[in-house]
């Protein structure tokens, strides 16, 4: 199945996009973005939809402001509005000491959800491909994750107000991309950011990668097709594992008390997500093995969670304890 035929069914699949949508394009210019605009306009020509392509400059390379050209010359093609931001991305890594890859990232999620706010646009869409989903499970399998991060990029999310992020190339791959663009005599732009093996997901994408298309040329499509059964299964549990939470667990102001009998009630798939739910913070997986471990252990009655949380073990229940002068949840 070609690039445009993945498009078009993973849209319809999901119900991605519905007549009278408006949707904002995130199009950095590089062969993924240029083909989510190609394919948007395709689109448009067999449905009422709204689009309007956004670019970002994000100062870091002398050549984007030639790429900044490069989407409005492509807008003005297939007769799309183009809306280009300048973002800064050093300065915003510098004053929250973080990354240039969190800071860009960020920044851009900010600009686009502006610019549709503002619009009155209601979905955002943008190019993220298999092979993103790929690097992305790859990435949190070398961290270490649970089934979440298994379950990869998703599809659409919520985002501010009533705007929804959408990822309708999610099943096209980067070697599907690169016919389509070839094929259509799309000109793009290519990121020299993306070769340097500074960053890890650079390092998974051209070492990583290629060593398993070796053993399997269609391992990017199993790892996608893997994702969306794993997050299926992770829906339906989490809503199990959600409406149990609310039926064992209470919150009051001394903080979070679980009632073990209706914990024990449950399948150990549905328990640990049960602790991972009654929680406002995010546990950590190694966090999620301490807590069971405790409710297992017949001598043990307490623990430190972490810099927030106490947790005690007496009469049937645990009682989870915010530690004094930790920050309100």
């Amino acid at each position: 199945m070609e690039a445009w035929e993945k498009f078009r069914s993973f849209v319809s699949e999901k119900k991605l996009i519905e007549a009278g949508d408006r949707v904002v394009l995130a199009v950095s210019g590089g062969p993924d973005s240029v083909c989510l605009a190609h394919m948007f306009w395709r689109l448009k020509k067999t449905m009422p939809i709204d689009l309007t392509i956004v670019n970002m400059d994000h100062g870091l390379r002398a050549e984007s402001s030639k790429e900044a050209k490069r989407v409005e010359k492509l807008g003005k093609k297939l007769s799309l509005r183009v809306v280009t931001k300048k973002i800064g991305v050093r300065e915003a890594a510098d004053s929250g000491k973080i990354s240039l890859e969190t800071a860009g990232r960020n920044l851009r999620y900010e600009t686009l959800f502006s610019v549709a706010e503002q619009m009155g646009f209601n979905k955002i869409a943008t190019g993220h491909t298999a092979n993103d989903n790929a690097e992305t499970v790859l990435m949190w399998l070398i961290r270490g994750t649970g089934s979440e991060g298994l379950a990869g990029i998703p599809a659409e999310r919520t985002g501010p107000g009533r705007v929804r992020v959408i990822r309708p190339m999610l099943p096209v791959t980067r070697k599907d991309v690169m016919e389509y663009v070839k094929r259509q005599k799309l000109p793009f732009s290519m990121d020299s950011s993306n070769l340097t093996l500074d960053y890890t997901r650079n390092r998974i994408r051209h070492k990583v990668i290629p060593v398993l298309n070796g053993f399997n040329p269609r391992f990017v499509e199993h790892i996608f097709n893997l994702s969306g059964i794993i997050a299926i299964d992770n829906d339906y549990l989490g809503r199990i594992s959600e409406r149990a939470a609310r039926r064992i667990s209470r919150t009051s102001g001394s903080g979070i008390t679980l009632d073990l009998k209706g914990y024990f009630g449950y399948n150990e798939a549905v328990q640990q997500r049960i602790l991972k739910d009654i929680l406002p913070e995010n546990i950590s997986l190694r966090n999620i093995v301490r807590l069971r471990d405790l409710i297992a252990s017949e001598n043990r009655r307490e623990i430190q969670l972490s810099k927030q949380w106490r947790i005690e073990k007496r009469g049937g229940r645990i009682f989870f304890r915010k530690n004094k002068g930790a920050a309100q949840a």
